[in-house]
């Protein structure tokens, strides 16, 4: 045992340059893989902490005006389940200017000082001031507006009188649910505030919030509320599940990038220490063989390497941990940034054993794998050829190289590429890794571009919306048709309807030019205007486990309102509600609903619409009834954070590459001592060896790219694919550019030859009677 642990020391020692070399790759992958697991684990947790700081509600129930009292309220505090509760909030619906456009908003009460519970988050700004008449906006409108502190909104009050208020703070509030709502986005106020714009608390509405003991147990205690009477009270609610997966839906696509990138990473991971740890072991076969010649048994060569390489593994993989521990805030900014905060995973020592775990594991089966087939190999042929006898017949690309006269260090550099195949396809496969992670990463930021510049491929297939309010639907038809610059237009009604095992969604019920609009239809086709047939998204076909083909019967309005029963056709990518919506031709329920006018229009401007001149035509009052609303940046400037995050994983594979090149070119350069030395003898130069090794080196690379640009594409397209189905977003369309193609076999060709250069130059300026003093 004794000799096996000198043995173990004296290789690390000895060969410091290679040892220092696998630790750093093993530190590299083991910090790819910290990050790949902390960033998969903790997509909910920027929501997570945000909603646990402000002391989240986890059931906002909202009532029917005039419909409940003390007494209820008590009631549904002491339910079992519930432990704490917020005061009656109460709140009034109304409209506001806010720059050119008069909005719904909800005037939302709030206590003279920031609640126990569902405390408000400050993006900017501050908490109102008590008696001030004052506003604070919730998030929902400054994504819509733009809004900064110190503007103004007007208010109409109860007597008709427009009424301004500052704006002193923009804050997020983790129970309002931006898609699944049903309350206009928040402007907060005070009791005196609410009062003095409109006095008759009769026509106030009110809400309570909940948390609960359990809080996956939302349904329970919901349904315990509303047996409480006979009579329906409640209007509606809100479950902080779904707040949660809508903030996330926000940052869907971030989410599927990042998890593509998370489980490339974990394989390349594996695949790396694998074929590093192998192809070292199975460079130093005859180093094996000479010690069976000396005594070593099978068992202990077993334990020189595997020992080896657990110390350097263990050295790496603690090293990898704190650095992907350092480095995973940089890709979940790409969701973070959502929710204007920040969040960094915290340490987690299950974590790191998972990390070990995989890492140790890869590296010890590797090393056991190799090293137990050197134990096994004949003493004689270990010594004499290694790990695989060479290859006797000369590689093609050589013997073509020859004959177009060709210099003998070229074609002796093409032929080593194919004279041990084994070492050599596990050298390429680093490179070929390196490969994929430069297109997953140009083939990403390819995609994103395309969804920029083309937002229809996330559902949004208009320029702008117009809303209406107070004048008839005919009107509003007619301005938007005579308005300047608009080429097309439909109008949409959303309905709130219910399964029949009661889980809402929303309809949108929608006519118009249609045809002149690039819905994207995913599969199958887009409905026939006029007929019982709708698209839907692919959210709701996963929630409610339905196919193209499938009919869906639901009631429109209330729980016990009248149905309808629709037969999907196609499916389309749905940008809001976390694509679990409806859409269908507003004839097939107009008889059905009490009112069954749109409320919306969606506009398709030319390329030389004039906004302004559009918004002064619509709203040439400041009572206008048309309020025009531009599209905003259908991704956000965060997705900068994950293409940084996603090249940040391309250059750990280049760099990962070079090493494991440079690593086996250093290892080929000492077994080939003799050969180098006869070769040398004979005639070559310097130059000409360094040639030798680079030749090989770039074939190696300029076949990885032949492989690796494909297999980048295929891999990264069937992992959006996997990812983006579980975030129910559709498919997504993969690009990549052909011209970054062709630069990069280049690209990888120089690196290749990079790896190789330092070794090369060693080689070659090896004393030839050193070299054979030492044989």
């Amino acid at each position: 045992m004794n000799a096996v642990w000198e043995k173990i020391k004296a290789d690390l020692f000895r060969h410091r340059i290679v040892s220092g070399l696998i630790v750093g790759t093993i530190t590299v992958a083991a910090a790819l893989l910290t990050l790949a697991l902390s960033t998969l684990l903790n997509l909910g947790g920027p929501y997570d902490r945000l909603f646990a700081e402000m002391n989240g509600a986890h059931l906002w129930v909202f009532f029917k005006p005039g419909m409940v009292n003390r007494a209820d309220l008590h009631q549904i505090k002491i339910l079992p389940g519930v432990i704490e509760s917020t005061p009656r909030q109460y709140s009034y619906l109304t409209q506001a200017r806010i720059h050119d456009a008069r909005v719904w908003v909800t005037l939302r009460v709030i206590p003279d000082e920031q609640p126990d519970i569902n405390r408000l988050y400050f993006l900017d700004g501050r908490y109102i001031a008590p008696d001030a008449k004052e506003v604070i906006a919730e998030k929902a409108l400054d994504v819509a507006h733009d809004l900064k502190v110190g503007e103004m909104v007007v208010i109409t009050n109860s007597e008709g009188r427009d009424v301004s208020l500052p704006i002193v703070g923009l804050a997020y509030d983790v129970m309002y649910d931006t898609y699944r709502s049903e309350q206009s986005p928040y402007l907060y106020v005070s009791e005196n505030t609410l009062r003095n714009l409109f006095p008759d608390k009769d026509t106030w509405s009110s809400s309570l919030g909940l948390r609960l003991s359990d809080p996956n147990a939302v349904d329970e205690v919901f349904a315990s509320i509303e047996a409480l009477r006979s009579t329906k009270f409640v209007e509606s609610h809100t479950d902080w599940r779904d707040v949660k997966e809508s903030a996330l839906f926000r940052g869907q696509l971030a989410s599927v990038f990042l998890s593509a990138f998370s489980f490339f990473a974990i394989l390349a991971t594996v695949i790396i220490i694998i074929s590093v740890v192998s192809s070292t072991i199975l460079s130093q076969i005859k180093q094996i063989g000479i010690l069976k010649a000396l005594g070593f048994t099978g068992g202990q060569i077993l334990l020189v390497y595997v020992g080896q390489y657990a110390v350097l593994s263990l050295v790496g993989t603690t090293l990898g941990f704190l650095l992907g521990v350092i480095l995973t805030p940089v890709p979940m900014q790409a969701v973070t940034a959502s929710l204007n905060t920040t969040f960094r995973p915290p340490f987690s020592i299950s974590l790191f054993l998972l990390v070990w775990v995989i890492v140790s594991s890869a590296t010890m089966l590797s090393a056991l794998s190799a090293a137990a087939r050197g134990a096994r190999a004949n003493i004689i042929k270990s010594i004499a050829i290694g790990a695989e006898a060479p290859n006797k017949k000369m590689f093609w690309g050589a013997r073509v190289a020859n004959t177009l006269g060709a210099p003998v260090s070229i074609v002796m550099g093409l032929n080593d590429m194919f004279v041990k195949p084994f070492r050599s396809f596990l050298t390429g496969l680093n490179l070929v890794l390196g490969v994929i992670g430069i297109v997953f990463g140009l083939a990403l930021s390819d995609t994103i571009r395309t969804y920029r510049e083309n937002p229809a491929l996330l559902g949004i297939v208009y320029d702008a919306t117009v809303t209406r309010q107070q004048v008839s639907d005919n009107f509003a038809r007619r301005q938007v048709t005579k308005a300047p610059g608009v080429e097309a237009f439909y109008g949409e009604l959303q309905v709130k309807a219910w399964t029949l095992d009661e889980s809402t969604l929303k309809i949108r019920a929608v006519d118009g030019e249609l045809d002149r609009f690039p819905f994207q239809i995913l599969e199958g086709r887009f409905f026939r205007p006029g007929t019982n047939e709708a698209v839907a998204g692919k959210g709701l076909l996963t929630w409610l486990g339905l196919e193209v083909g499938d009919s869906l019967t639901l009631h429109l309005e209330e729980k016990d309102g009248p149905t309808e029963t629709w037969t999907i056709v196609g499916v389309y990518p749905e940008p809001g509600d976390a694509g679990q919506r409806l859409m269908v031709d507003l004839s097939s329920l107009s008889r059905l609903v009490k009112n069954d006018k749109p409320a919306t229009y969606y506009l398709k401007l030319s390329p030389t619409a004039d906004v302004p001149a559009i918004r002064e035509f619509l709203s040439p009052h400041k009572d206008s009834g048309l309020s025009l609303a531009m599209v905003g940046e259908a991704i956000p400037d965060s997705v900068i954070y994950l293409q940084i995050a996603i090249f940040a994983l391309a250059g750990i594979l280049i760099v990962i590459a070079l090493v494991n090149v440079l690593i086996m070119s250093l290892l080929v350069a000492q077994e080939k001592m003799r050969t180098i030395g006869i070769l040398k003898t004979v005639g070559m130069t310097p130059s000409q060896v360094v040639a030798m090794f680079n030749t090989t080196a770039a074939s190696l690379g300029a076949l990885a790219v032949v492989a690796g640009i494909p297999a980048g594409m295929w891999i990264t397209r069937d992992l959006l694919s996997i990812m983006s189905d579980a975030f129910g977003f559709g498919k997504i369309s993969v690009s990549l550019d052909a011209m970054q193609a062709v630069i990069l076999i280049p690209f990888i060709v120089i690196v290749s030859i990079f790896g190789s250069y330092l070794p090369a130059r060693w080689a070659a300026n090896l004393f030839i009677v050193q070299i054979l003093r030492k044989e």
